[in-house]
């Protein structure tokens, strides 16, 4: 476990410097700015263009004297440390960090001794376990979100609330048609973002490959694009739309729109009152008019606007559109569908944490187990991020590439029980989280050692 999770966090030190500008604007509630980008490599209708002119008119983030801002390029420790520095308001620090490889001349000197005392009292933007800064490595997503996180809660910010899970009376459907697993891929991850259901928009007619041969002319989604009242037959059976308050849906972007199969969709069912929110995924094209068209097929519901994405779009990504829109949700559920509680217990060195547990099958199979008692698993430290312990049993798993917050109770390889107390990154199963604590508090209330921690249902 341990060596893998090395390799992929050093892998994933390439974290580009548009990204982590981007992050900052939405944390920092910054106003976007419509002035022109003076960069010359940032495309005006880029995501990340208008937090590219916010950085640099702010001076966070500036360019190269060769006129570009770098949106590929790695961002690295001390540049992170400059730019949280900056957007602080540049404090005066003393110049003693204590690290044996930061020079006294450095450019980010200040921002170095100034996050080292930050760090101290913090636990973030933290020195390497040799005492080191190491101001040229790149940053870890982890190490970015961490900070940012942290700052903004320490500059009294409000930090962002998860995506509310919608109950019964709010509801979600994923209906998605995808003739490869482009559209599928982000399908999935909305599903398990939003914890909604899935349909797969399946025609009665499987298309070929023949058939979607856009260099022939007369191959069948050639035809149906060109034809207003083509409506390809949908197999099986519709959902029971009465269920949902909300409806993603999302499909390829064929010559510029929805294949019409989407119509066919749209049209057997009644979306009025509904909240519809169309995405769609194409190698260059955007959503352009397709969502619009798309809209005359169920007039009667709220359209949002739509999202292009790109077939191999991260989880993050899919995750960072959701929380901007404007979904209805009902109240989050404290018990089970089967009325059930999904409160769990931890106790750890006499004190006793209150997590609420996931609604997947790992969780439900962890709340059996307890419900023959009490489980005590003896825990270990690993990467001063974790602790981590056998369960002595192995549980179904659902995998899925998270960014853990402290808190955090984690399934690893079906039989290991994680407790996190700083972020990471890696393929895990979510059981559950324990809010009720501070990052700090809770690192201080595991100690530094092994320790025990005993699970129970709440």
């Amino acid at each position: 476990m341990k060596w893998e999770r090395d390799v992929l966090m050093n892998a994933m030190k390439r974290f580009y410097a548009a990204a982590l500008v981007l992050c900052m604007t939405l944390a920092l509630t910054a106003a976007v700015f419509a002035a022109e980008t003076a960069f010359s490599d940032v495309d005006e209708s880029a995501p990340y263009a208008g937090a590219v002119r916010w950085a640099a008119e702010n001076g966070y983030v500036n360019g190269y004297s060769d006129g570009r801002f770098g949106v590929g390029d790695n961002v690295t420790r001390a540049q992170m440390a400059v730019i949280f520095h900056r957007s602080a308001g540049s404090p005066a620090a003393p110049r003693a960090a204590g690290f044996s490889d930061v020079a006294a001349t450095a450019y980010y000197v200040d921002a170095a001794s100034w996050a080292a005392d930050w760090s101290r009292s913090n636990g973030i933007l933290t020195a390497r376990a040799d005492g080191r800064f190491d101001p040229r490595t790149p940053a870890t997503r982890a190490e970015v979100v961490s900070a940012l996180y942290q700052y903004r809660r320490l500059s009294g910010g409000e930090t962002p609330a998860p995506t509310p899970d919608p109950s019964d009376d709010g509801k979600v459907l994923v209906a998605y048609f995808s003739n490869t697993s482009n559209t599928e891929n982000i399908a999935k991850h909305l599903e398990t973002i939003l914890d909604a259901d899935l349909y797969r928009i399946t025609p009665e007619v499987p298309y070929t490959s023949a058939d979607l041969n856009y260099h022939d002319s007369g191959c069948r989604a050639n035809r149906e694009q060109s034809d207003a009242s083509a409506r390809p037959a949908i197999s099986g059976t519709l959902p029971n739309l009465a269920d949902y308050d909300t409806v993603f849906i999302g499909y390829p972007i064929w010559h510029g729109q929805a294949p019409k199969i989407l119509y066919t969709f749209l049209e057997s069912g009644d979306f009025s009152g509904k909240t519809i929110v169309p995405f769609c995924t194409s190698g260059s094209s955007g959503i352009g008019s397709s969502a619009t068209n798309l809209r005359v097929s169920a007039s009667g519901a709220d359209w949002l606007d739509g999202q292009r994405f790109g077939g191999s779009a991260s989880r993050d990504t899919v995750e960072a559109w959701v929380n901007g829109l404007n979904l209805p949700a009902g109240p989050a559920a404290e018990t089970t569908s089967k009325g059930e509680s999904s409160m769990l217990n931890l106790t750890v060195n006499g004190a006793t944490l209150t997590a609420t547990l996931e609604d997947n099958s790992s969780a439900r199979a962890l709340r059996e187990l307890l419900a023959d008692g009490p489980k005590t698993i003896e825990m270990s430290d690993y990467g001063g991020m974790e602790k981590v312990g056998p369960l002595g049993r192995s549980l179904p798993t659902n995998d899925e590439q998270i960014t853990t917050q402290a808190g955090d109770l984690i399934l690893y390889q079906g039989n290991q029980i994680v407790l996190y107390y700083a972020p990471n990154t890696w393929n895990f199963t979510r059981l559950g989280h324990a809010g009720s604590t501070s990052a700090s508090e809770l690192r201080e209330l595991l100690g530094g050692g092994d320790v025990s921690v005993t699970l129970s249902l709440g």
